[in-house]
């Protein structure tokens, strides 16, 4: 009886090592994603359908933020094609890095990805633009394209 009491309580403590490895292991890929421990309950109790308010210089949702972001690189489009000006397309679109990752701080897994996404092409953009070149051109039409899919699935919430 005695070496039964052993071994169950053997898999009691590795199934206990195995769980705090788990959670370790879950807290580390929580905070790669940028939580934090005073978020961690309205993370975990966040819903989905949540709108992403945006908290940058002039307040307002998402959507307007996308389309007037969208606009004003558009107007730089000209610029990009004929490589003048550069200096100042790069920094709108810095900004607009920045304002995007603050917007999508507390926005749920399937916002952050497609956040990545358009982020990594305006990373991009941003590094062609400081080389010069012909490629900047068709990064800025792909995230001008992003910009505009996302701005419409923002509507649609």
């Amino acid at each position: 009886m005695a070496d039964t009491r052993r071994s169950g309580s053997g898999v009691a403590r590795l199934a206990l090592i195995l769980a705090i490895l788990a959670l370790a292991v879950a807290w580390a890929a929580y905070r790669r994603q940028g939580g934090e421990l005073r978020t961690l309950w309205r993370d975990l109790t966040r819903g989905s359908d949540g709108r992403v308010h945006i908290t940058s210089d002039a307040d307002g949702d998402l959507r307007t933020w996308l389309a007037e972001t969208q606009a004003r690189l558009e107007k730089r489009r000209p610029e990009v094609a004929g490589e003048r000006n550069l200096q100042q397309v790069r920094e709108d679109v810095a900004k607009a890095r920045k304002n995007l990752e603050r917007a999508y701080r507390n926005a749920s897994a399937g916002a952050k990805e497609r956040w990545k996404s358009l982020d990594a092409d305006l990373e991009r953009l941003e590094t062609q633009l400081k080389e010069g070149g012909s490629k900047a051109l068709a990064t800025l039409d792909l995230a001008l394209a992003k910009l505009k899919k996302e701005a419409g699935r923002e509507e649609e919430r």
